[in-house]
């Protein structure tokens, strides 16, 4: 009885931990792939997912989003590409340290793809 009663906590330990993973598909990014909006659900989600192990770095990234959409919504265009290289720049500098290298790959073509339509 006591051997069943650990591995019901350990199998309900692991579902707790992984569950949350496993429900949420993380691998692909449903959002909107041209909007700077989406972008920053996008690095969000990645945040939340915990492939940004670190809140400054997860700060910056949204940071610069947050400046892009602003510049956006001033109707400067140019200025809102520049921050968003500046953004991909940033995220290159720290995948595979404090972001995970494949979702700092796709944040970064996320954010190609934005440049793009924004041009």
């Amino acid at each position: 009885m006591r051997i069943l009663v650990v591995v019901l906590a350990v199998v309900l330990l692991v579902l707790g931990t992984a569950g949350p993973a496993l429900a949420m598909d993380d691998s692909t990014c449903t959002h909107n792939m041209t909007t700077i909006k989406s972008l920053q659900e996008c690095v969000d989600h990645a945040v939340k997912m915990g492939h940004v192990d670190n809140a400054g770095v997860g700060r910056s990234p949204l940071a610069k989003v947050e400046t892009a959409q602003a510049a956006y919504e001033r109707g400067q265009s140019d200025v809102a590409s520049q921050i968003l290289r500046a953004f991909i720049n940033g995220v290159k500098a720290q995948s595979g340290n404090h972001i995970d290298a494949d979702h700092a790959s796709h944040m970064i073509d996320h954010a190609r793809m934005v440049i793009d339509h924004l041009n």
